[in-house]
């Protein structure tokens, strides 16, 4: 059976070159590989025949990704066949002639879904809309998202007529039961235990909040609130222990199991983690009936091949590439775990070796390390896995029974996840609890994956020095690499109507952020959304950015200022440097006392300033004592990557007309105030000439921004120019004296 450890990587590897047909020269590295390894001439062939099989399979379903709904349909029939959620705009799942969609509600219409029955189709007028790509890189591209789930359109109802009852699949049906029993938990366990309980009981997280979340995720223990094989695992050992208990043989119990684990998988969610778990325990038990004994390893890619084949599109999921790659990596190294006899050094072990081959992965996804999950990891998986978990099963079972005293015993665990929680928040609050590596590109991402693998061979054949002399290289590889970067970057963050630059010298020299965008984009649903949290922090983050050098606030409006209270939480920043008069303004209190208790220092600028940074010179402008408002912005003038750049805030006409005495040509030129009419005069623009000009603005804001006769005045100057709500991010990449500029969203985004 030797043969299946060459399968699935073959299968690997044909359904890789279906999603990235560039990679295909280099996964046919892996077939010289195997004749490296002379399996024999059978095994190759079988391989090969395997690779092409899942390459046109999975080719297959992606080209099947289409939609057949008009975009111009205002009236569907669709079955709802999931739960409306958002704490303003209502969301579903729903489906029209076989084909997902999305169904909204707006807030105005919200009473819509109270006069739905259950199980039905009813005829819904609205409005179709595509989902939104990710205006900024590296972001969470919620339209590709959908778009490997074969979703296509949000559906924007207005109103629901003629509703009727509908059939129901089997599966559905459990969907149903699923979401029957997660609104049952809120009458069990208390508001703030709530999220957690849904999340091991059924894998919902909805219910957590987003801080909480953030919580367990700078921990590097967010898995444990994901169904995952460790909660199968405990399931599988509590159905085997309590139908033994209850006098039933062993042949019954494993009966049972084939009819529990696949319930369970749909009450859970049935995310990749839970399928693998399950299929790998069916199948061990089907191996037993036939008497066929197969290696852990050897059942392991037997279920990915399965898996792979019957759901090709969920190979690009983090959570189904962690689960697989992990489960591998711990079976392979089943023989240094087993060396240790003391059960907390195994623990140990395995934390490591869980790690270790998951942290490529999570880089790529997540951009962090928590520093503190080896650690944490020690003590919280035995905690949920073998305590809290079976406890929430327990009392989720009692409730059936008696719900006063379910309510009674959920009290109890409540009390060691607050204490615990508690402990938590302390530590990672800690800022260098977590590494911020950035997104690593595909060469350094193959490094990370070869040092992981050598680490771990080594350590597995007792050669430890060859296996330190592996960690020392891989840690080395992380640290040193940002310092011998010879690129830089200047990047306009798309924050919707608001400002924010950030500027990334090369070799590590310095990070600069000129305003941090702050005011909600229209139309956003929820009242929480942070435009520093949810768009700014991800985007450095993923740019590798954990201590911003210099943070400049041109001014105290809260579109420039909002998301450096949330950046500060998370970021070092060295100081922070505003306008004059800015700090006793009402918008800029909060955010000074979190600066403060921060310890970040703050310094008004009322003279200009200049300096140097690497090759980069800038000089930061002050307007003078008699402008305020909007004209009395900073200005900073920049000369980096063969360019001369001039960032100007929300200035006006009158500091527009000062600044024509200090500058000539401008090549790349941040437009004032979102392209309001009130800026960018045409005197000013025949002076400095810019050959770029870049405007920050809201799609469909209220004020019109960019107004036409700036966008005239600019194409009258000869100036390229970009626009955030149409182009989403801009970013001028840059090695030495020359650079080009890219934009997050494509020409064709609208259609």
């Amino acid at each position: 059976m030797k043969i299946l450890l060459y399968s699935a990587p073959a299968a690997l590897t044909g359904a890789v070159g279906a999603y990235q047909p560039e990679l295909i020269p280099i996964l046919l590295l892996y077939f010289l590989f195997i004749l490296f390894k002379s399996p024999g001439v059978l095994c190759i062939l079988t391989s090969l025949c395997i690779s092409i099989f899942f390459f046109l399979h999975t080719d297959h379903h992606l080209n099947s990704l289409t939609t057949t709904i008009s975009a111009d349909t205002k009236n569907l029939t669709l079955e709802i066949i999931s739960p409306f959620t958002g704490s303003k705009s209502q969301r579903a799942e729903a489906v029209h002639k076989d084909e997902k969609l999305i169904i909204m509600i707006p807030e105005k219409h919200k009473s819509l879904v109270d006069r739905l029955p259950d199980s039905s189709q009813c005829l819904w007028t609205g409005e179709l809309i595509r989902p939104s790509s990710a205006e900024n890189f590296h972001a969470f591209d919620y339209r590709n998202y959908l778009y490997f789930q074969n979703i296509h359109w949000i559906f924007l109802a207005e109103n629901v007529n003629s509703c009727e009852v509908s059939d129901q699949s089997v599966f559905e049906k459990l969907n149903m039961i699923r979401f029957k029993g997660i609104e049952r938990t809120e009458y069990i366990f208390p508001s703030n235990n709530l999220g957690i309980a849904n999340a091991l009981l059924f894998g919902d997280r909805s219910k957590m909040e987003d801080e909480q979340v953030r919580m367990y995720q700078r921990l590097g223990v967010i898995h444990l609130l994901a169904i995952s094989g460790m909660h199968v695992g405990m399931i599988t050992l509590l159905i085997w222990l309590t139908g033994l208990r209850l006098g039933l043989t062993k042949e019954t119990v494993r009966l049972g199991m084939f009819m529990i684990l696949p319930l369970y998988t749909v009450m859970a969610g049935a995310a990749p983690p839970v399928l693998r778990a399950t299929g790998m325990v069916l199948l061990g038990l089907c191996l037993q009936y036939l008497f066929i004994r197969l290696p852990l390893v050897h059942i392991l890619c037997t279920v990915f091949m399965i898996h792979l084949f019957l759901f090709p599109l969920e190979l690009i999921q983090a959570g189904f590439q962690l689960s697989y790659v992990v489960s591998f990596a711990l079976a392979c190294s089943s023989g240094l775990i087993l060396r240790f006899k003391h059960k907390s050094v195994s623990l140990l072990a395995v934390t490591a070796i869980a790690q270790l081959s998951a942290l490529p992965i999570i880089l790529w996804h997540f951009y962090e390390l928590s520093l503190s999950s080896f650690i944490v990891n020690m003590f919280y998986v035995p905690l949920y896995t073998m305590i809290i978990l079976p406890t929430f099963i327990l009392i989720y079972l009692v409730s059936f029974l008696s719900m006063d005293a379910a309510v009674l015993l959920a009290s109890f665990p409540s009390l060691i996840i607050h204490h615990t929680e508690n402990i938590s928040a302390v530590i990672s609050d800690i800022r260098f609890s977590v590494l911020i590596t950035g997104k690593p590109g595909l060469v350094k991402t193959v490094i990370l994956i070869i040092f992981c693998y050598l680490i771990l061979y080594f350590s597995e054949r007792k050669k430890q020095l060859h296996s330190i002399i592996s960690t020392v290289l891989l840690i080395g590889t992380m640290t040193v690499a940002p310092y011998i970067s010879s690129r830089g970057s200047i990047t306009f963050i798309n924050v919707g109507q608001g400002d924010s630059v950030l500027i990334q010298l090369p070799y590590k020299q310095g990070n600069i952020l000129i305003d941090t965008g702050g005011q909600v984009q229209f139309g956003e649903a929820d009242s929480d959304y942070s435009v520093g949290q949810n768009i700014v922090l991800p985007y450095l983050k993923s740019m590798g950015v954990s201590k911003i050098d210099l943070m400049i606030l041109t001014h105290h409006d809260w579109d420039h200022i909002g998301g450096a209270a949330d950046l500060s939480k998370e970021l070092y920043i060295s100081e922070v440097w505003t306008s004059a008069g800015s700090t006793e303004k009402e918008e800029m209190k909060e955010l000074l006392h979190t600066l403060q208790a921060q310890q970040t220092p703050v310094k008004e600028i009322s003279e200009t300033l200049s300096w140097q940074a690497g090759n980069a010179e800038f000089t930061l402008l002050v307007p003078g004592e008699n402008y305020e408002g909007n004209d009395a912005s900073l200005i900073l003038s920049a000369e980096a990557g063969g360019k001369k750049w001039l960032f100007t805030g929300d200035i006006g006409e009158n500091t527009e007309i000062a600044l024509m005495e200090q500058f000539d040509d401008i090549d790349v030129l941040k437009v004032a105030h979102h392209g309001s009419n009130s800026s960018t005069i045409q005197a000013f623009l025949e002076k400095v000439k810019p050959e770029t000009a870049i405007i920050s603005a809201g799609k469909d804001n209220m004020y019109g921004h960019p107004h036409t006769d700036v966008l005239k005045r600019l194409q009258t100057a000869g100036s390229q120019v970009y626009i955030t709500a149409e182009h989403g991010a801009i970013r001028y990449i840059f090695e030495g004296h020359h650079g080009t500029f890219e934009h997050a969203l494509p020409y064709d985004n609208k259609k």
